[in-house]
């Protein structure tokens, strides 16, 4: 072959590094969309989403709001070596308004250790900003319905609880009240009569209800003058209706308070248990003077898993769990009833 074949040999080279060429970049595109799809996949496809999140703490009652710190475990690509420690969890605040207008869930932020959680707490409200801990003081700003930005945060000037310890559901309740001068409305079990409510024994203005798991009755009772304005001596003790009802109490802002008084007709809020028994639920009823029960609302709520009561002038809020179901776990619940009405609203806590 001569010089002239040279133009071929050469067009026949550079169409097979062309082709050579074209194949490299078609394989190299393969690799890398083969690469995005994995990294897809592994976020999406391999990722599990561990779900709903689950209330933190203790609710807060706001002068508009109730609100609930929700912590939810964030997504992860499962592996046999994987370390649970190393979980992290994002942070939102639940927040439902007292007027029954729908609740807000207002996303706080992510990346935080499983240990935040035992410290995690609402403090409180100033009116403008809800302030929390979460490994340190933040805020969500009520109005925006925004979480704080660092650069917006301000040190919250709120008073300190005056006990560590969770306030009791109990400190809610009470035996009884004094409807006039020399008159007592009672909810008192038999050996209640018997014992502390007997005749001849003495009753303060303001009296705490023991929770037990006893049948009450509504009784009327009759009371001399007070000594020293404190203690009123009992005269008589009579019942005025026959329905009992389980574990009863009326409902009243704290331990230094009477049961809070309703009008129109004047009356008192109950709480009592659905049944005798442990698995019976909280119900709350509105009553006249004479034990009449007006309306009456099970909250769907285990009475004795009941952990949290937020009392108002206008509606009562309740927080526990679903009576328990063998093999599940019970549902978080938080229900606000009307006081004068007898209107609720039901919301899970599992968000």
């Amino acid at each position: 072959m001569g010089p002239a074949a040279r133009p071929k040999d050469d067009a026949a080279w550079y169409h097979r590094l062309r082709r050579l060429r074209v194949r490299l970049a078609l394989g190299v595109g393969v690799l890398t969309v083969g690469a995005a799809l994995y990294s897809l996949l592994s976020k999406t496809a391999f990722t599990i989403d561990p779900g709903s999140g689950t209330p933190v703490g203790l609710s807060v009652r706001t002068d508009r709001h109730i609100a609930t710190l929700i912590r939810t475990l964030e997504p992860y690509t499962p592996s046999p070596d994987r370390d649970h420690g190393k979980d992290t969890y994002r942070y939102s605040l639940f927040l439902v308004p007292l007027d029954g207008s729908g609740p807000e869930l207002i996303p706080i932020g992510g990346g935080y250790p499983a240990s935040t959680s035992g410290r995690a707490k609402i403090l409180g409200s100033d009116g403008r900003v809800l302030w929390f801990d979460l490994d340190g003081a933040g805020g969500v700003d009520l109005e925006r319905k925004a979480a704080l930005a660092p650069a917006d945060g301000r040190e919250p000037a709120l008073p300190r609880p005056a006990s560590p310890f969770p306030p009791s559901p109990d400190r809610h309740l009470s035996a009884g009240f004094i409807t006039g001068a020399g008159q007592w409305l009672g909810l008192h079990s038999e050996e209640e009569i018997r014992g502390e409510f007997a005749p001849k024994t003495f009753v303060r203005r303001v009296a705490p209800q023991a929770s037990r798991k006893q049948m009450r009755r509504f009784y009327r009772g009759t009371l001399d003058a007070p000594v020293d304005d404190t203690y009123h001596r009992i005269l008589s003790m009579a019942p005025i209706r026959e329905a009992g009802y389980f574990n009863a109490a009326f409902l009243r802002f704290d331990e230094a308070a009477e049961p809070l008084r309703l009008s129109n007709p004047e009356g008192a809020l109950m709480l009592h248990t659905s049944g005798p028994g442990s698995d019976g639920t909280a119900v709350i009823a509105r009553v006249d003077l004479e034990g009449n029960v007006l309306w009456s609302v099970d909250t769907a709520i285990d009475r004795f898993a009941l952990s949290q009561i937020l009392p108002g002038e206008y509606v009562f809020a309740f927080v526990g769990t679903r009576p328990p179901v063998p093999g599940k776990v019970s549902e978080p619940l938080l229900v606000i009833i009307a006081n004068a009405t007898g209107g609720a609203t039901t919301h899970s806590l599992w968000r």
